[in-house]
């Protein structure tokens, strides 16, 4: 059930206060037009390892930290911090999607296994079970019908799975040759995406609405490939990886072919992690600067985040997530604990930042 949290190791910020942006203001030599606004959603304590992902249409996000010595899922909202302890008993519970009505979805760590679990914005929880003959489960993203993906996983090892309204559960057609699959997010219509694992490596896969298997391909010269989010039209992101694991942030475009969306200036790593339904894509991308957040959008490049808000006393380092208003669910740490070997990114022991970014004009 949902709690509010008022707990020293996640410490809420005032949701009142918004690092309001001027829509004509520039910031830079590049000039370029702020276009968000901020709302500091909360910080958890140094070296927590977190989970974070969303924003449904209300803006809410979802994830788990570590919270009184024991990993609970988390709700964020502009209202404050909820904890959802998960299944009974549990000592390890993370929440992994949400959808646009508030329920969510996620696993934890009960006295014999880890399960998944479904949770509505009032707090009732349910079990969403593994396939028959298997022990674990996990689930990672649902939709607004109700409907839930993830895996089960026993002695066979891991199946995609898709969880009904009513949570009864679906093996996924896997491909021949697969040796474990995962769903790892869900549209509407029903269509699911992840990958497959085979003798060759992790290929990206889109089951549209529950049938036979896709291969979504990779790259040239790329040998892996994960898909991770697929908006209404069917348009899936994710990356694609070289044969020594580098990876480019992509999009697969609904009936046409891989983009590769590039890095930032100075970078040689990208990931998709979120799509909205007009297309907009957000990600993280290694930089000049280190690890940032991005947005891509059909009208212009790969873009810093960092560029696009009022110069602050933070670096946003991941984009997690996009909606329906272009609201975004973004990482971030304070300045000066950004920086590690190499100008890459290594916060492990600072303060992990939540943020929600609102579109200029959009209301505080």
């Amino acid at each position: 059930m949902a709690q509010p949290t008022s707990r020293l190791l996640v410490r809420l910020a005032l949701a009142a206060i918004a690092i309001v942006v001027v829509a004509t203001l520039f910031i830079g030599p590049s000039s370029s037009a702020i276009t968000y606004l901020v709302v500091d959603l909360a910080t958890l304590e140094q070296g927590s390892a977190v989970v974070v992902r969303g924003p449904n249409a209300a803006g809410d996000a979802v994830g788990g930290g570590r919270v009184a010595g024991a990993r609970r899922g988390l709700r964020f909202t502009r209202g404050g911090v909820q904890e959802i302890s998960g299944l009974s008993g549990s000592d390890y519970t993370a929440v992994f999607g949400i959808n646009d009505v508030g329920d969510a979805v996620g696993s934890s760590n009960t006295t014999t296994a880890v399960r998944a679990f479904r949770t509505t914005r009032a707090g009732a929880i349910g079990e969403l079970p593994p396939l028959a003959g298997d022990t674990a489960s996990t689930a990672f993203a649902v939709n607004k019908r109700g409907q839930a993906v993830g895996f089960s996983s026993g002695r066979g090892g891991e199946q995609a799975v898709l969880w009904a309204a009513d949570n009864s559960v679906t093996a996924l057609p896997g491909a021949s040759g697969a040796l474990a699959s995962r769903a790892l997010g869900i549209n509407e219509r029903g269509d699911a995406v992840g990958s497959l694992t085979t003798g060759f490596g992790l290929r990206a896969i889109l089951w549209p609405s529950g049938r036979r298997a896709q291969d979504l391909g990779t790259l040239p010269g790329h040998t892996t490939s994960e898909a991770v989010a697929v908006n209404a039209r069917g348009d899936t992101v994710g990356y694609s990886a070289d044969p020594v694991g580098g990876r480019r942030a992509v999009l697969w475009p609904s009936g046409g072919t891989i983009v590769d969306l590039g890095t930032l200036p100075g970078g040689d790593v990208s990931q998709s992690v979120g799509i909205n339904d007009a297309g907009d894509v957000v990600g993280v991308s290694t930089s000049a600067q280190g690890g940032r957040a991005f947005i891509w959008t059909r009208t212009a490049a790969l873009r810093d985040l960092n560029d696009l808000i009022a110069p602050s006393a933070f670096v946003l380092t991941q984009a997690v997530g996009i909606n329906a208003a272009g609201v975004i669910v973004a990482i971030g740490r304070d300045v000066g604990h950004t920086h590690g070997a190499g100008g890459h990114d290594d916060g492990h022991e600072s303060p992990l930042r939540i943020f929600l970014l609102l579109p200029s004009g959009a209301q505080p």
